[in-house]
């Protein structure tokens, strides 16, 4: 919120207010090396809460990974790997992240590593038959030392059990990520 006349001048970053109210999100620039730099965009809809929700959350930072295939999946493990992160499978009946993930990958970030699996996609049936999935929405912690293909690995996994909602899955995040953020090498 600016206050063209409480306030003074409008900060450079936000470029020029034509009349108001004006609507602006003002977010960090996804590939920039600091958060200095920022991505300014303009709301030019409806001013209705459910466009505003909308217009949020379609904006709203995602830091969940999508898998497609096994080749990403490696990828993806040798990424948890390398920093050490424990990872949260999410086995999915669709495409689309849930703003659920977007909120939950973004406050956990750099806690642990979130994984999108569709099961829209035929490349994922190795992943599925790995960790025993059958076609439901299924979030999965596997062991942070399973990534060499352990026979006792689906005996050690931790399964979310129970409605995926907001709470419960805050809850579960806490009780598997890291306790402190892992500093970017």
């Amino acid at each position: 919120y600016w206050d063209t006349e409480k306030s003074g001048p409008v900060p450079s970053v936000l470029g020029q207010i034509q009349g108001t109210p004006t609507i602006k999100l003002v977010r960090p620039k996804r590939k920039a090396k600091t958060n200095k730099q920022k991505d300014v965009i303009d709301y030019n809809r409806e001013r209705k809460a459910s466009d505003l929700e909308t217009f949020a959350l379609d904006l709203m930072p995602n830091f969940v990974e999508r898998v497609n295939g096994e080749e990403d999946f490696e990828k993806f493990q040798k990424k948890a790997k390398k920093y050490g992160l424990p990872m949260m499978l999410f086995f999915s009946e669709d495409r689309r992240i849930t703003n659920e993930m977007k909120f939950l990958s973004t406050e956990f970030r750099r806690r642990v590593l979130v994984a999108q699996i569709p099961f829209t996609k035929k490349e994922n049936r190795p992943v599925f038959l790995k960790y025993g999935v059958r076609g439901q929405a299924l979030l999965v912690v596997p062991p942070i030392d399973s990534e060499d293909g352990d026979s006792n690995q689906q005996s050690n996994e931790v399964v979310f059990d129970g409605k995926l909602n907001l709470h419960r899955l805050q809850t579960f995040f806490l009780d598997h990520a890291l306790k402190s953020e892992v500093k970017p090498q």
